[in-house]
C-alpha cells in the first residue's frame, strides 16, 4: 500500500516511527514550504493523510488532487486555525521561540495530548517560527461546498488543538465524505491512526 503522510505543525517522525518507516512522511516547514506541497503528492497513490496542519494545506491548495488517491483521510482539519486557536497565543509561541523554543514545542505537543514527547531540534527554529506566522494568517475560501466522495473527516473527542466548532465548519463544506468520530486528543495513537489508514 503507498501511503502518504502529511503532518502537522512541529511533527515529528519519532511520533508515528511505524508509520514512517512505511509510508512517505512529509513535515510541513521543516521538511517542505507550502507552495511546494502539491507537487510533492501530485503522482497520487493508494492513500493520503492530512493530519491537523497538513489536512489544512491539503484542503487548502491541493483538492484538486484527492481524485489521484483511492482514499483520503484529513484529521482534524481546519479552514483556520485561529478558529480554535486564538491569535493571541500563536503571538505568544512566537514570542516564546524567541527565549525558549524547547519549551514551547513541548507544551504544544503536551497540549496535543501527546504522553512521549519527541525530542527538539534547534536547527528548525526559524522553521517553525515561519510556520506559526503560517497559522496565524492562512485560511481557507471556498464559495459554496464541493464533493469528494474518497474522502473521511476524522475528528477526536478530546482535541484541544483543533476544536470540534473548527471542524464542524469544513464537516459543513464538503458533501458525500465520512464523518469519523473517535475517541482521544490531538494527537491520536499510531494503533488507532494505522486503523483508519487500513480503513
Amino acid at each position: 500500500m503507498k501511503i502518504t503522510f502529511v503532518g502537522g505543525w512541529a511533527t515529528s517522525a519519532q511520533q508515528y516511527p511505524r508509520l514512517a518507516a512505511s509510508a512517505r512522511f512529509l513535515i510541513p516547514f521543516t521538511g517542505f514550504a507550502p507552495t511546494q506541497l502539491c507537487g510533492v503528492i501530485a503522482e497520487g497513490g493508494d492513500v493520503l493523510v492530512g493530519w491537523s496542519t497538513g489536512a489544512h494545506m491539503l484542503l487548502k491548495d491541493c483538492r484538486n488532487l484527492f481524485s489521484g488517491y483511492d482514499r483520503v483521510v484529513l484529521i482534524a482539519p481546519f479552514l483556520s486555525f485561529t478558529d480554535s486557536f486564538p491569535k493571541r497565543l500563536i503571538r505568544g509561541m512566537i514570542a516564546g521561540m524567541e527565549n525558549d523554543p524547547a519549551a514551547v514545542v513541548r507544551s504544544f505537543h503536551e497540549n496535543c495530548g501527546e504522553t512521549d514527547i519527541p525530542d527538539y531540534n534547534p536547527d528548525q527554529t526559524v522553521q517553525l517560527v515561519a510556520g506559526l506566522d503560517f497559522l496565524n494568517s492562512s485560511r481557507i475560501e471556498i464559495d459554496g461546498k464541493f464533493s469528494c466522495p474518497n474522502l473521511t473527516l476524522v475528528h477526536a473527542a478530546e482535541d484541544r488543538i483543533v476544536r470540534r466548532k473548527a471542524f464542524d465548519k469544513v464537516a459543513g463544506i464538503v458533501q458525500n465524505s465520512v464523518i469519523m468520530d473517535i475517541a482521544g486528543g490531538h494527537k491520536i495513537s499510531e494503533t488507532k491512526l494505522m486503523s483508519i489508514i487500513k480503513g
